[in-house]
């Protein structure tokens, strides 16, 4: 089955430090994901580059297949 959302190399840079180091993740149709990490690891900035609202130094985001890293 091919990927609802994928995320490639996706790094986030903010001063000199990464928050997201060249993290990938590919996710089906249907399937549910949780992610869980101690505070200050990146959740919320993952998030926030799923949802447009930041964009990621390095890295693409897909949707069905569609670049959506800069929409």
């Amino acid at each position: 089955m091919p990927s609802a959302l994928n995320l490639k190399q996706i790094s986030k840079k903010f001063d000199n430090d990464y928050v997201l180091n060249d993290f990938n993740l590919e996710i089906s149709a249907g399937e549910f994901v949780a992610i869980l990490g101690p505070s200050g690891c990146g959740k919320t900035t993952l998030l926030r580059i799923i949802c447009g609202l930041e964009e990621p130094t390095i890295g693409k985001v897909f949707l069905d297949n569609h670049d959506i890293t800069n929409v």
